[in-house]
């Protein structure tokens, strides 16, 4: 069956709220083995939503809508469906019995603008809202079911999950068919360089389909498979196998893994104690590597050394070197990795200098220019990377290439120093 998605709501168009449900119901929609054919988002005026309304009705067998199902005079969903299914709006009993319930639950008297959410469309069924004061509602137009959802995202997750996905197995009846995704998730190589790789995997017809997106440094590929459940799951498991053997060291997880979680999860089970030492990310690689539970047991401290003075006093970097190379240097980068591995005593350290901008870049070191290196018990290895953006994203890349550095090191045998390298991401 096909499903098209509608979100409705002024502070979305004009772009003061992100809309967060439409990606959410159409990945629970895909769960359930519907095609998802297309989205849109719809201002408050009526006739722009009624028009919308018909549009996705024209376009699928199942609409899923949020928003506009408030008190005020701009929630509109109510009589914009009663519009496009040609039908009259009705007080509900049951409902607005509901809804005085619900605030004397609350020791409140309920204001005469909340019976407005009392109303259907002509021939709609009340869709039940455990989490909120608006319920939802679903009503045919044009042969089509359209379920209208409240729009705060915590009771429109509740709502679907509870009434409106179990509501659209009974209409979609019994049948194995699916649609899934599995996203593999790499680090390292620019969009197009990936792209080059599995090209010719990309095709339209291919199955199951392939396609990319690039988000902040890290680049996805995801494979979409329609069908019957066991062939999906095969042509999935097969696409994901032929992905990393194309792809090698790039791929580091699936399905929404950071570079935190692998790195965190392998040196615990390794066992194996790392500390860092940050100039330009200011402890952000501290901070991502805390966001993984149970890492204490491996990552005991890290120092944020953001002047000179500190990176001579707590790492024991010496001045001359500072003074001759430059605080952004290789040859600083490892003075502090060593440093702060000796300090902590730890298996490994890592350090990260740079130049985040907006300003102190140079025709030899540009904003951007970022050097880490990491220490080990083998030796200390390096790399140069010159990274794009603004303040805030290097600063993010920075600490996604020294995640990265620790992950490749850790897939090495026992021993051996990763080599050093200098490339732009």
């Amino acid at each position: 069956m096909r499903a098209y998605i509608l979100s409705t709501g002024d502070e979305l168009v004009r772009g003061r709220t992100l809309d967060r449900n439409a990606g959410e119901i159409a990945a629970a929609l895909s769960a359930e083995g519907l095609t998802v054919v297309g989205m849109t988002t719809a201002g408050d005026e009526q006739p722009e939503l009624v028009a919308a309304m018909r549009r996705a009705c024209h376009a699928a067998d199942i609409v899923v809508m949020s928003g506009g199902l408030g008190p005020t005079e701009d929630d509109c969903t109510r009589s914009a469906a009663a519009q496009a299914a040609g039908v009259s709006l009705r007080r509900d009993p049951a409902l607005e019995a509901w809804l005085r319930e619900r605030w004397a639950e609350r020791g409140l008297t309920m204001p005469r603008s909340n019976l407005r959410q009392a109303d259907l469309p002509e021939g709609a069924d009340a869709v039940p809202n455990a989490y909120g004061t608006a319920p939802g509602f679903r009503v045919e137009i044009d042969g089509s079911h359209l379920f209208a959802l409240p729009g705060p995202p915590r009771e429109m997750r509740g709502v679907l999950a509870d009434e409106v996905i179990p509501r659209i197995r009974r209409i979609a009846g019994p049948g194995d068919q699916v649609v899934q995704t599995r996203t593999v998730e790499t680090f390292g190589a620019r969009e197009s360089d990936v792209g080059e790789r599995i090209a010719d995997l990309m095709g339209r017809d291919a199955r199951p389909r392939v396609g990319t997106t690039a988000a902040r440094g890290t680049i996805r590929v995801v494979l979409h498979a329609e069908g019957p459940q066991v062939e999906v799951a095969a042509l999935l498991a097969d696409g994901e196998a032929e992905i990393r053997r194309r792809l090698g060291k790039l791929v580091f997880g699936v399905d929404g893994a950071t570079l935190a979680d692998v790195v965190g999860t392998r040196l615990l089970a390794m066992g194996t104690t790392v500390s860092c030492a940050e100039s330009c990310t200011g402890g952000l690689l501290a901070g991502a590597l805390t966001g993984v539970p149970g890492v204490s047991d491996v990552f005991p401290g890290a120092v944020v050394t953001y002047s000179n003075t500190e990176k001579t006093r707590l790492l024991g970097v010496p001045e001359e070197l500072i003074a001759t190379a430059g605080a952004v240097s290789e040859d600083v980068a490892r003075a502090m990795a060593e440093g702060v591995r000796a300090s902590f005593a730890t298996d490994l350290g890592i350090a990260v200098t740079g130049i985040a901008g907006p300003a102190g870049g140079s025709v030899l070191k540009p904003v951007g220019t970022v050097h880490l290196a990491l220490a080990s018990a083998a030796g200390t290895t390096h790399r140069r990377v010159v990274l794009p953006g603004d303040r805030e994203l290097v600063r993010e890349l920075a600490v996604k290439c020294a995640l990265d550095l620790l992950r490749r090191a850790l897939q090495q045998p026992v021993g051996v120093v990763p080599r050093t390298t200098s490339r732009e991401l």
